[in-house]
């Protein structure tokens, strides 16, 4: 709580990861992986990638990006992340050879060394304490090739305006509801 107010994103932000475990495993008991749920803006953003990219997205859930990005014809190297064993126990089920999936928060997950051309949080930025986020996203930048990005999409901006003040302050393009940050 910031300011002795109680909001949803300071509730969802701080709180206890087997708490965000437990909510994500229940709510991806029943889902399966549907390109369909993926964004168009998202993937419109992802479009200049080269077929060989490698991409890392952070509360990836049952994998819609990956799936999504397939149908496109993209080849590349899929890195995904979310604290649900359950979304990412599905997402394994693409049985795809160029995709890892991992079970972590966000903020704990270790961002990979190896050279990485976006970066995704789709809906996911605001599960991520605030005070934690320029980190994140310093972490976030250092393995992007040159041209690489940070693609954050945000499904309300308004309320989520302390988020989108850390990514604009950060040097994120506002391209309202997606907020890109290049290398």
């Amino acid at each position: 709580m910031r300011g002795g107010r109680c909001t949803v994103n300071n509730i969802r932000s701080s709180a206890p990861p087997l708490v965000k475990k437990l909510m994500w495993d229940r709510k991806h008991r029943s889902n399966s992986i549907d390109p369909a749920k993926c964004p168009d803006d998202l993937l419109e953003s992802l479009d200049p990638l080269k077929p060989d990219s490698a991409i890392l997205d952070l509360g990836c859930g049952t994998g819609n990006l990956r799936a999504a990005l397939r149908m496109r014809g993209w080849k590349g190297h899929f890195i995904g992340v979310d604290v649900s064993q359950v979304a990412i126990e599905t997402a394994r089920k693409s049985e795809d050879e160029n995709s890892e999936w991992h079970v972590s928060t966000i903020e704990n997950f270790p961002i990979p060394t190896q050279m990485l051309d976006a970066v995704v949080f789709c809906e996911s930025i605001y599960y991520v304490k605030q005070e934690a986020l320029s980190t994140l996203l310093r972490r976030c930048h250092q393995p992007l090739a040159l041209g690489g990005r940070i693609i954050s999409r945000i499904w309300d901006p308004d309320e989520h305006h302390d988020y989108v003040k850390v990514l604009l302050k950060s040097g994120a393009e506002d391209s309202s509801p997606l907020y890109i940050l290049t290398k």
